[in-house]
């Protein structure tokens, strides 16, 4: 009975460590799914944080872009001889585009006004409302300067240069009514 007895214990240890082997290998494949499932929740979750990223970066892009635009597509519009000019914007100078009519003169005045790139259109002489002007593009500076019938507009967000094709010709230099001749 003592060999039966061994048999029997040995017996009942190989199916208590068959029976501890499987729970360790559950145990185990359990631990892995975790870590994948973990694994891809943080990738995913790093990937929309990318591409949230990449399309606000896009979208401001793509604001910046249209705000220069349409101060390009306002020049454009204006551009005749002595349409453009320097006025005094609240916060610096700005930009006038005027436009002749048997009605009178109206100017399309761009010019910074509280962290924005304004457009107002008034009558020509009018005292400037940037409460009535609209937002073009957000920026803290707003520069401008012209060369060669080349009109440079700069603001924080990027230039934009616009060919203009109606200037007087005064000399040697170029003039921008208002502003100040330079050589060529």
């Amino acid at each position: 009975m003592s060999g039966n007895a061994v048999q029997v214990s040995l017996t009942r240890l190989r199916e208590y460590e068959r029976g501890h082997s499987r729970n360790y290998f559950v145990l185990f494949e359990i631990a892995l799914f975790v870590i994948i499932i973990g694994l891809l929740m943080v990738t995913l979750s790093a990937g929309v944080n990318v591409y949230r990223n990449i399309s606000e970066q896009r979208w401001a892009d793509e604001q910046n872009r249209t705000g220069l635009t349409l101060i390009a597509n306002s020049v454009h519009i204006t551009d005749s001889i002595d349409a453009v000019g320097v006025g005094a914007g609240p916060e610096g100078q700005a930009l006038v585009l005027t436009e002749v009519f048997s009605t009178g003169a109206y100017e399309t005045r761009i010019y910074l006004h509280q962290g924005n790139v304004v457009e107002e259109y008034a009558l020509a002489g009018t005292p400037y409302t940037p409460e009535r002007a609209t937002p073009l593009v957000q920026s803290d500076t707003f520069t401008f300067s012209y060369a060669e019938n080349l009109l440079t507009v700069n603001t924080e967000r990027g230039s934009q240069q616009i060919m203009l094709h109606s200037v007087r010709k005064t000399g040697t230099g170029t003039s921008v009514k208002g502003g100040e001749a330079r050589g060529q």
